[in-house]
Parts: C-alpha cells; sequence; structure tokens
C-alpha cells in the first residue's frame, strides 16, 4: 500500500474517533509539560500505534483530543527518545484532519546573556545547523523551497499581548537548532551568540517547522529557557561556561516548575484569542 493511500486510512482512522475538526495541534518537545496536558477537556487518546501509518514505521506516542478555551485541540504527545528520531508523519496526519495552526513547546538552553533560567521564550526566528534529513524531501518537492516566515507574526503578537496583560516578562528571540546538547566549547557558545543566536536545543523543532510550514501551517513556538550556557563573571566581565551540572540540575527542576504556570498561562489565553 502506498503512503499516500495509508495516509488516507489513517485519516479516516481518526476522524471515526473524533466528533470536531480540531482546530490546534500542540506538539510538546518535552516531558516537563503535563500540567498542560492536564487542561484538556473530554480527552480522546488515540495511540500512535492504533493508526496505520505509526503502526508500520514503529513509531510510538498519543494523539489527545479534546478541548481548551471551548476550542478544539489535539496534543501530540511522543517518548522523548523517539522524538529524536525525525519523522513528519503526525503533522502531515494533523494537517490531513484539517488542522491549520500549529503550537510547539519545548525548553532550551540560554546563550543570551540578558536571559536567566526560567525565562519564557517567543521564537522568532531559527537558525538550523542540523544536516538535511534524507526523509524530508518526501514533503519537500521544491528543492529551493525558502521560508521567509516560519513563525506567524500575528501570533507573536498575540502572545506578547497576553504577556502583557497579565504582567508577564517574557523574552523574544532566535532559536538555533544544534546537533548535539552538551559538550560545547567557550569558542561555539561565542560563535552561537555571534550569529545572533539567543537559545539552543539540542532536539530539532526545526525540522517540524519546516514540516508545518511546507503544508502552510501557521506556526507559533514558545520555549522554557532551563539553562545559561554562559554567565558572566561580575567582576571581571569576563564570560564563562557554567559547568555546575548538580547545581544546574536543582535550579533547572526550581525554575521549570515557576515558569510551566505561565507557559499555561499564555497557551491558554493563545488558544481562546487566536483565530
Amino acid at each position: 500500500m502506498s503512503i499516500i493511500m495509508t495516509l488516507e486510512k489513517s485519516k479516516q482512522y481518526i476522524q471515526n474517533k473524533i466528533k470536531e475538526k480540531p482546530d490546534f495541534g500542540i506538539l510538546l518537545l518535552e516531558n516537563q509539560f503535563d500540567k498542560l496536558i492536564e487542561e484538556i477537556k473530554n480527552p480522546i487518546c488515540i495511540l500512535y500505534e492504533e493508526i496505520p501509518i505509526f503502526s508500520k514505521k514503529k513509531l510510538y506516542g498519543r494523539f489527545l483530543f479534546g478541548k481548551i478555551e471551548d476550542k478544539n485541540v489535539v496534543f501530540l504527545i511522543e517518548n522523548f527518545h523517539e522524538k529524536k528520531k525525525t519523522n513528519y508523519f503526525p503533522i502531515i496526519l494533523c494537517k490531513k484532519i484539517g488542522i491549520e495552526k500549529l503550537i510547539l513547546i519545548n525548553i532550551s538552553g540560554g546563550v543570551n546573556q540578558n536571559y536567566k533560567m526560567g525565562d519564557v521564550m517567543l521564537i522568532k526566528d531559527h537558525i538550523n545547523l542540523f544536516p538535511e534529513t534524507r526523509n524530508i524531501n518526501n514533503i519537500i518537492k521544491n528543492k529551493f523551497f525558502e521560508i521567509t516566515e516560519p513563525y506567524d507574526k500575528k501570533m507573536l503578537e498575540i502572545a506578547e499581548n497576553i504577556a502583557m496583560n497579565h504582567n508577564i516578562i517574557i523574552q523574544k528571540g532566535i532559536f538555533v537548532a544544534f546537533p548535539y546538547f552538551n559538550y560545547k566549547t567557550y569558542s561555539e557558545y561565542a560563535m552561537i551568540r555571534s550569529m545572533g543566536g539567543d537559545s539552543i536545543g539540542g532536539m530539532n523543532i526545526v525540522t517540524d517547522v519546516i514540516a508545518a510550514r511546507c503544508m502552510n501551517l501557521r506556526v507559533f513556538s514558545i520555549s522554557i529557557i532551563v539553562m545559561m550556557g554562559l554567565s558572566t563573571n561580575k567582576s571581571s566581565d569576563k564570560i564563562i561556561i557554567n559547568n555546575d551540572y548538580s547545581n544546574y540540575k536543582n535550579q533547572f527542576f526550581q525554575e521549570s516548575e515557576k515558569s510551566i504556570p505561565l507557559i499555561i498561562l499564555i497557551i491558554k489565553e493563545f488558544i481562546k484569542f487566536c483565530s
């Protein structure tokens, strides 16, 4: 059976399970966002293994359909380790069932010295340092496809207004998709910052953004800054690399826990007001 026929069969399988077409797809790229999932009303869970296109490719995860702020949404929830295997079928299937807007939520490491751990960053653009994956050619037939606006400007404005109305301090920056998350040198951090990067991630959200934009999905992405790769020594103004892992681990849980309620508030209001 061809991929097109399998996708059609998968679409029909999902449509038979759900009552209404979702307005938003929400892709969670980390394991810290369970409290956001709890906000969904009247949930309908469909495991990837049940769906023809996923069972053939041995992909694991689940779709969670329901309502947030009286809008129909679907969460794309994938195993952290499985997400490292690049696949576009969940997003393709979202498009097939009628979704027009995609929200991506992740955590990333801060490189901008004006940021601090726990900051909420709206992603306004990205720099992709990952090599091209072969299977993206199955989606992008035009090799010279350009993405002039990867992240929807109107969506960014809505999120900024929500933050302002609730007195939430946010950052607005450029995400750098780096092939590996750890083991960076001073020179690599300096390079990332000099090219305009504000945060980095070892899990490539950019491939998801490219796939979504190729299908004309509007994309909004938000990130929690959970570590600072570079810090400043105030006495000497010298930039140093943070390598205190035990201290970082404690700070990570403390600061990310503080930021989760802010993310939930922004996302719920965003879903409510974005049309």
